[in-house]
């Protein structure tokens, strides 16, 4: 695993025994290539590719609104987030579906918006929220997350969180294709 082409020994994550799959804005892994430079347009679609059969989670905030969100759930997509993507809407999201719970840092390499960055557990109960985390415009990048076990993470356009008065303790009904049942 490396942090800004510089290896990284994941000493508490051996010791814990945690899977340090990380992702976000961008992963934590070295991204394809780049150093903080604009992107290259082989990047930009290489990270389009990775979404384009991506599905649609539904995400209930606890006001009320709905909005679809896409779902990343293959290393490919988990690794890419919001990386190269000009803007965030309103009604967009993307929610991290991890194929193991555990410690999931993010960073905002290649990320061209700021996120609201929120950490939740199995039953989609909020921890954790990094609100407004800014691009970052140079290395080294500073990563974002507690070191608290997540099943799940969404990412949303900066200051959602606030707007929809989310806290931690606050529950997301996040319904993934092929669940039964609603608003788990």
């Amino acid at each position: 695993m490396t942090l800004n082409g510089r290896a990284v020994i994941p000493v508490l994550a051996l010791a814990l025994g945690l899977a340090s799959a990380c992702a976000g804005g961008g992963a934590w892994s070295a991204p394809p290539s780049g150093s903080g430079a604009a992107p290259s347009s082989r990047q930009t679609a290489a990270a389009a590719r990775a979404f384009a059969d991506a599905r649609r989670a539904e995400v209930r905030f606890p006001g009320g609104r709905v909005i679809a969100a896409e779902i990343a759930d293959t290393p490919e997509r988990i690794m890419y987030g919001y990386m190269f993507r000009p803007e965030v809407g309103e009604q967009d999201g993307m929610v991290f579906v991890f194929p193991e719970p555990g410690v999931h840092n993010f960073w905002m390499k290649n990320t061209l918006v700021p996120l609201d960055i929120i950490w939740m557990d199995e039953a989609r109960v909020i921890f954790h929220i990094q609100a407004m985390a800014p691009p970052c415009r140079a290395d080294p990048c500073p990563g974002y997350g507690p070191m608290r076990i997540a099943s799940y993470v969404l990412e949303v356009r900066a200051g959602t969180a606030a707007r929809e008065g989310l806290k931690p303790g606050d529950r997301l009904a996040i319904v993934l294709p092929g669940e039964p049942g609603q608003g788990r």
